[in-house]
């Protein structure tokens, strides 16, 4: 698969060397320039580029990893038929007061998907701690199925089955939360941001 990510910050890194260990290729841009860039493309190796905005638009999937305020930034035309994953998280103290969001009226990522008409748009890749991401990968990839690290997703229902199938190639489990309103439960105010867990587990903190 081609996979764009719009931002190249740790998340971005992690996630597309191990997107690149499965056999997909990344195209990476940020609003540095492409400068900024060419150290990170060329550890990632000959499976990723730098490229503006409307090559990363051009891909097959296009990741979000940047601070929530900043998606808002970005011109909507530009992913009206796009895949989208929604790997931010909203904080108030960086992102500003959004009561609908504070007061799970409104998940975080229906505001992207708002900001993005005709775009198909899924919740994920966002609760693992960043820093031990690379290590939980490794460890999940050779557990059992069931005791593999399950992560939760939520939204477009066939963008859902692409994530999923990435999900698994890099050694972990999906777990189905429903549409883009059932990412309220895992959101970065709650119990499963930063939780690490199998299914069973996972299914359990969704109660």
């Amino acid at each position: 698969m081609k996979i764009g990510f719009i931002g190249a910050g740790h998340v971005a890194q992690v996630l597309s060397e191990l997107f690149i260990k499965a056999g997909n290729s990344v195209i990476l841009t940020n609003r540095h320039g492409l400068t900024r860039l060419r150290p990170i493309v060329e550890k990632l190796g000959s499976k990723a580029s730098a490229g503006n905005l409307e090559q990363v638009a051009q891909q097959e999937l296009i990741i979000l990893a940047l601070p929530f305020k900043a998606v808002f930034d970005l011109e909507p035309k530009m992913f009206a038929d796009s895949a989208i994953v929604d790997a931010t998280n909203y904080f108030p103290h960086r992102d500003g007061e959004l009561t609908e969001v504070q007061t799970h009226q409104a998940a975080s990522s229906e505001l992207v998907a708002q900001h993005f008409p005709g775009a198909r748009v899924v919740k994920a890749f966002n609760t693992l701690p960043v820093a031990n991401l690379a290590n939980l990968a490794q460890q999940s990839r050779t557990a059992t199925l069931a005791k593999k690290i399950a992560l939760p997703l939520a939204g477009d229902a066939g963008v859902k089955l692409e994530v999923a199938e990435l999900m698994k190639e890099i050694g972990f489990v999906p777990y189905d939360a429903g549409d883009l309103a059932g990412s309220k439960k895992f959101q970065a105010d709650t119990n499963l941001f930063l939780f690490a867990g199998n299914h069973a587990e996972l299914a359990q903190k969704f109660k």
